[in-house]
């Protein structure tokens, strides 16, 4: 993966959200509800506020978690994570901004990383990230992230990340190179019929072909598409235009 000279900051920073657009008695009202909501879940919240530029809140719970409250989510990270994170969200600030204004706060991200605790182990954790304030006119102002142990703690150097769409509950992965999605013909027509619930057996019996070349496609499809699972690669392909 190749850094961008552009930051995350950089990308936040085209919001240009002007101070008359922003309203922190509401704010305030809202925060407390989230401390609430962390306080009664038990679990690690944040929240950045992106006309500032810092972090507003962190919750007491990352303590509880990790042993000690940090200043950023991103001191905890691996280091080699902490790149691998930025760079996703390069990509995902610049899918956002391919969008038409009106649908640019409608998804949440998610990453399982890694992150440190305080006696200098490394821990899976998922962190789900999404806008949850706007400003006046509908830009990106606070981006919730809550974070929690991952339910697979086996050792990883992969950073790993889906994408939500909120309204339409379709999971996706806009963050995938282009030159990943060079899929062949053939396995184009295997994911298609993935795609219709058919299994291996009944695919390779429809295509003329043995079991162990359609699992052969299947592992091929999950490289290309940067895919954890066929799921996960069908929602990938149909978001990219690949498939219906």
């Amino acid at each position: 993966m190749t850094r961008d000279t552009i930051t995350p900051q950089d990308l936040w920073a085209r919001q240009r959200i002007e101070p008359c657009d922003v309203d922190y008695e509401r704010w305030e009202e809202r925060r407390t509800e989230l401390v609430r909501v962390a306080e009664a879940c038990r679990i690690c919240i944040f929240a950045v506020d992106v006309y500032r530029g810092a972090y507003d809140y962190i919750s007491e719970n990352f303590t509880d978690l990790f042993g000690i409250r940090p200043e950023s989510v991103e001191e905890l990270l691996h280091p080699d994570d902490r790149s691998a994170v930025a760079d996703l969200q390069i990509r995902h600030a610049k899918f956002i901004y391919s969008l038409p204004p009106e649908e640019r706060n409608d998804f949440r991200t998610i990453y399982q990383m890694r992150m440190r605790t305080a006696n200098g182990r490394y821990i899976n954790v998922v962190s789900r990230h999404q806008v949850i304030e706007t400003d006046r006119s509908g830009k990106a102002w606070i981006v919730m992230g809550m974070v929690e142990l991952a339910p697979d703690q086996t050792p990883t150097d992969k950073v790993k990340c889906s994408v939500l769409n909120i309204r339409t509950g379709q999971f996706f992965n806009p963050h995938a190179e282009s030159r990943e999605w060079t899929l062949t013909e053939r396995e184009l027509e295997v994911l298609s019929l993935i795609g219709q619930g058919r299994l291996s057996k009944e695919i390779a019996e429809r295509l003329g072909v043995s079991k162990h070349t359609v699992d052969n496609h299947r592992k091929n499809i999950l490289v290309k598409l940067g895919a954890d699972n066929a799921i996960e690669a069908i929602n990938t392909a149909r978001a990219a235009g690949l498939i219906e």
